[in-house]
């Protein structure tokens, strides 16, 4: 399958499986309160540490070694990742339960029990599924992988519907996800048998989790940049405003989507690109180019998001398409980060990204609890940007440090240049055309951006060099 069809494959499969939530914000948000988002969201904030946590690292694991294992080991290898996802999984939910009343004292919104167990289930399910989903993406199965994760979300979102529309309110969102989650691990389970044979091998645990618990320290530390905003606006200021700040950052989430596609290609195969004759050069070009798309797609969606905003919810959502541009920049800021620091994964040890993903979680931590008291949002919006430039930072730094790679910044500098120019006239045409649609401006500003970017040629046709044949 060529690389065009693959990212086809693999666009539609994460916009369906990650972006659900944001197809369904127009209709939950005039189902619901603003008091009602906000505690949804709440748990949302939940779901989100609860992942990280029961992913304990594994997928990383697998990209390093799964990815270049052959026959007998890689079965072996398959199988350890798996056993090892499903004990986590079990021990996890049992820790959860036993601690389940002083957890309901520190959520920032009062829930039942009932809620937080049907929130658990997709929650623990999530880092088992990972498994197969992530052998799926590795053996380029991208069909499959597409229509499993179609078939998830429409039955989540038929069943959301349905049950918004029968009075369940939360309840009904977070049945939807339990559900859907258990019918597609149960549709991955003769794939994941098939790929590993036997169930139960851990011989490998140490060389996994040696690898994978610094990317869980890491990802928890991410969280404490990226999900204690959050819970300090939850806590200090009020749900109200934490169903505002939800609704920006799922807007800003499209970038993340659009993004997935080449992100699903890439990260499974740098390790084992760099090992490949002229393979710094060629990872040095694919890391930039994967920032350039950022940078691109971030630029686009900076000038169409506010409008859209402001045509599809309620007014009182306005403030969201403000919040949403300034998202959407530090998303551009993340996925360079995400891009630029190979080195510190082509070892044998992910230590040097766990230190570096900490330093900024204290930041982070620090300036939420000093800063969102009294600035709220604009607080958390300031730290945010402060927590994740510092991160591209150092990544970049100790990343060349570890394995230089010969980065060319020509493009780079152009795309910074063209998304600065088009921000700046979206701006001014907003400000001087008062009875010309703001989503009308900027989709003719985005147009012409994307004109320039094309002319410019800052996003290369796709190479298929690296992109394996194999059959889906």
């Amino acid at each position: 399958m060529n690389s065009l069809k693959q990212s086809a494959y693999y666009a539609v499969g994460i916009l369906m499986m990650k972006g659900i939530s944001l197809v369904m914000i127009p209709y939950i948000t005039h189902k619901m309160t603003l008091e009602e988002y906000g505690s949804l969201e709440s748990l949302v904030l939940l779901a989100d540490i609860g992942t990280i946590l029961f992913g304990f690292g594994i997928v990383d694991a697998m990209y390093r070694y799964v990815g270049v294992a052959k026959g007998e080991e890689k079965r072996q290898l398959v199988s350890n990742c798996f056993t090892l996802s499903v004990f986590v999984c079990l021990l996890g939910g049992l820790f959860i339960a036993i601690s389940l009343p002083a957890l309901l004292l520190v959520l920032p919104v009062k829930f039942s029990s009932y809620q937080i167990f049907l929130l658990l289930i997709p929650t623990m399910l999530d880092g088992v599924i990972s498994i197969p989903l992530t052998l799926l993406r590795m053996n380029a199965m991208a069909k499959r992988f597409c229509f499993l994760n179609v078939f998830k979300a429409a039955i989540q979102a038929v069943m959301t519907f349905l049950l918004l529309e029968a009075g369940y309110g939360i309840d009904g969102v977070l049945i939807s996800g339990a559900v859907s989650s258990i019918v597609l691990l149960i549709c991955l389970l003769s794939y994941q048998w098939q790929e590993m044979g036997v169930f139960g091998y851990l011989k490998s645990s140490k060389l996994v989790l040696s690898f994978g618990l610094p990317v869980l320290v890491g990802g928890a530390s991410v969280y404490m940049i990226n999900g204690l905003d959050r819970w300090f606006l939850a806590s200090f200021i009020g749900v109200e405003e934490l169903a505002v700040y939800a609704v920006s950052a799922k807007f800003a989430l499209i970038l993340g989507l659009i993004l997935q596609p080449y992100a699903l290609w890439w990260f499974p195969n740098r390790v084992s690109i760099l090992q490949l004759e002229d393979g710094k050069k060629t990872c040095a070009d694919k890391a930039l180019l994967g920032v350039n798309i950022g940078i691109v797609m971030g630029t686009l969606l900076i000038l169409i998001v506010p409008g859209l905003i402001t045509v599809m919810l309620p007014r009182s959502y306005n403030l969201a398409g403000t919040i949403a541009v300034v998202l959407l920049a530090i998303g551009m800021i993340k996925n360079a980060g995400d891009y630029l620091n190979l080195g510190c994964y082509s070892g044998n040890s992910s230590h040097s990204q766990m230190w570096i993903q900490g330093i900024c979680a204290v930041v982070a931590a620090a300036g939420y609890f000093v800063i969102t008291p009294t600035f709220g949002l604009w607080g958390v919006v300031g730290v945010l940007a402060t927590a994740y430039t510092l991160r591209l930072v150092l990544l970049y730094i100790v990343s060349q440090s570890m394995e230089f790679l010969p980065y060319e910044y020509s493009k780079l500098l152009t795309c910074i240049v063209i998304a600065f120019f088009a921000i700046t006239l979206d701006r001014f045409l907003d400000n001087t055309l008062t009875d010309v649609p703001e989503l009308v401006i900027g989709v003719i500003v985005s147009l012409l951006a994307l004109l320039i970017f094309v002319k410019c040629a800052v996003i290369p046709y796709p190479d298929t060099r690296f992109i394996t044949t194999k059959q889906s």
